[in-house]
């Protein structure tokens, strides 16, 4: 929803890839031109080749590197990151390695992600997060969105403070529920450009402020609010609307 894009420069691209002999997929190339670095579906970071962030696991041996692994634990401190997941995931690329390689927070196997030249970027990235995380990605594919992260983006995370009406120990599923009703009328005072609802979220975007509100509905009081300092009418007047309904 952001239309702030800074795109990454090509030239840039290719000097990378020439300091570093390391060749980056094309279609990766061609998406970051197109829409910079972000997040895809709230899931997927997308980010400039960064050839720093796995050295310091070569000291850990966080992976095992045995006759099955693509790559060896030493050769981590020479692979390329181009992406990570906002749960620790590494996407990566190794001068040796044809194919791309995914590097799990929460397992010791590293993974080879089949780097098709034909396909689309977001067709690859659909393919690896639904390996990743299998049906629950289905509901975030239906409503693909990419943010990108710029320089005049603010980010606040904002708490939820329900009214407890008489009770002292007000639930979560309350909480919750009141929450709906929040994220409910507010799109109704603020109408969004587009709505992504699940039973554990929602998340109204806005061209006006070039960005989005997420009401987490598993917790029952975290609103997370991403918009671009320079929208300044727009985004006050979202958050007026949203301390009128106890959320600051």
């Amino acid at each position: 929803m952001n239309e702030h894009i800074q795109p990454v420069d090509r030239a840039t691209l290719l000097r990378f890839q020439q300091d570093h002999h390391i060749a980056l997929p094309e279609a990766y190339c061609e998406f970051v031109q197109q829409y910079g670095v972000g997040t895809y579906c709230g899931v997927l970071n997308i980010e400039h080749p960064d050839d720093q962030q796995l050295k310091e696991f070569v000291e850990y041996e966080f992976w095992e590197h045995d006759e099955y692994s693509p790559i060896t634990n030493e050769q981590l401190a020479e692979c390329v990151v181009i992406g990570t997941t906002i749960d620790g995931d590494f996407l990566a690329l190794h001068p040796q390695v044809s194919d791309l390689l995914w590097l799990p927070r929460h397992s010791t196997e590293i993974e080879v992600r089949k780097y098709d030249p034909y396909a689309s970027w977001v067709e690859m990235m659909d393919q690896w997060l639904t390996m990743t995380y299998g049906d629950s990605f289905q509901m975030m594919k239906e409503n693909r969105y990419y943010e990108s992260w710029t320089s005049s983006q603010q980010h606040r995370s904002l708490t939820f403070h329900p009214s407890e009406e008489g009770n002292n120990l007000l639930s979560i599923s309350s909480s919750a529920e009141q929450l709906t009703q929040v994220a409910y009328q507010i799109n109704i005072q603020m109408p969004a450009d587009l709505k992504i609802e699940s039973p554990y979220s929602c998340l109204l975007f806005w061209r006006s402020i070039q960005g989005y509100a997420r009401f987490n509905y598993a917790y029952g009081y975290e609103v997370a609010l991403s918009y671009d300092d320079t929208e300044e009418e727009a985004s006050e007047r979202l958050l007026d609307l949203l301390l009128q309904h106890q959320i600051y």
